[in-house]
């Protein structure tokens, strides 16, 4: 297994074939361990994949996501998996899985740019079931640009949304904003000419938010698009392709 990274195995079998597979595979991959956090016989793991490969125009996700459970007295342990473009949705996972999204902070992250970009944090770390994925790229460099992009089941209308961070390493900031869209289509046409401004979900314009949204998004400065994404299906990832159609 890659240095830094460490299932506290010792003794145990894998209590299903998933789980044994996914030990294997994280044994044979460059992961470096970004934060952990342990309740008991369970861990919960944020990794970063240095093997991580581009495509042409993206890259394939690099941040890995790992729940352990242990049972002594059987003898075994199950370990699941996923892979993420960015922080917030690999926070998201873990606390699905009863980790704290504050216990999951990474040591020298960059720091959110405005208010706004953490209101969408926030809703994205108690989304539950709310988002099914439909397709991902990570940042290919900084400054640079990840995205993620999802059917929200809660959405009344234009119900894909796309979530795009903007890191910054040298002034150490990030921001998070939220697009809609009616479908897929329409957010890979968006994301390949990028010609108009990224479209505002409708809640932040009606809606019991409305007014704490608005007020977020006048204190924010609009991020720059670094670059256009090409347009592609999910490549596999290194460990645990995402499951499309499945809430992250």
């Amino acid at each position: 297994m890659s240095a830094g990274l460490d299932f506290d195995l010792g003794g145990l079998s894998p209590a299903d074939n998933r789980s044994g597979i996914l030990r294997d595979i994280a044994g044979e991959s460059d992961l470096d361990l970004l934060t952990r956090h342990d309740v008991g016989d369970r861990s919960y793991l944020l990794a970063f994949d240095n093997g991580a490969s581009w495509g042409p125009g993206r890259s394939l996700p690099d941040l890995f996501t790992f729940d352990v459970r242990r049972d002594q007295a059987e003898g075994t342990f199950a370990l699941d998996a996923s892979a993420h473009a960015n922080v917030a949705f690999a926070q998201k996972w873990l606390a699905e899985r009863g980790c704290p999204p504050a216990a999951m902070t990474v040591d020298g992250d960059l720091i959110g740019a405005d208010e706004l970009t953490y209101q969408i944090e926030n809703q994205i770390h108690s989304a539950g079931d709310r988002y099914d994925l439909i397709d991902l790229t990570a940042a290919r460099e900084s400054p640079g640009e990840a995205w993620t992009m999802v059917t929200d089941r809660n959405a009344a209308e234009l119900p894909v949304r796309l979530f795009i961070e903007h890191s910054d390493a040298k002034r150490n900031t990030y921001t998070i904003r939220e697009g809609a869209f009616p479908d897929r289509a329409g957010a890979e046409a968006w994301l390949a000419s990028r010609n108009t401004p990224l479209p505002e979900p409708p809640e932040y314009r009606t809606g019991a938010d409305a007014l704490r949204t608005r007020a977020a998004l006048a204190r924010s400065a609009a991020p720059t698009a670094p670059g256009v994404a090409e347009i592609v299906a999910a490549a596999p990832a290194a460990i645990a392709q995402p499951d499309r159609g499945r809430s992250l």
